[in-house]
């Protein structure tokens, strides 16, 4: 996964944001969605997201990854990014 061309992922006051500076929008990301981005910016997939996610937080394997597909289903919605 890779953010679009004018996409940057910042740490503002309120948490995480992927801001479009070309559109002039923004998405908020909370900590798990937060570390499912960075683990596929860093070149994991959706399983390694979905690992990454059921180590440190007390969820299992099935919902994450419905989340983890939700979150990129969104992101790429809103071309934020691509695959």
């Amino acid at each position: 996964m890779k953010l679009g061309s004018a996409v940057t992922m910042v740490e503002t006051e309120y948490g995480w944001v992927l801001l479009d500076e070309a559109a002039g929008g923004f998405f908020s990301l909370n900590p798990s969605g937060v570390l499912a981005v960075r683990t596929m910016l860093d070149g994991g997939g959706v399983e390694e997201a979905v690992a990454a996610i059921t180590d440190r937080y007390a969820v299992d394997v099935a919902t994450a990854r419905v989340d983890v597909e939700e979150l990129l289903g969104e992101l790429a919605a809103a071309k934020l990014v691509t695959r």
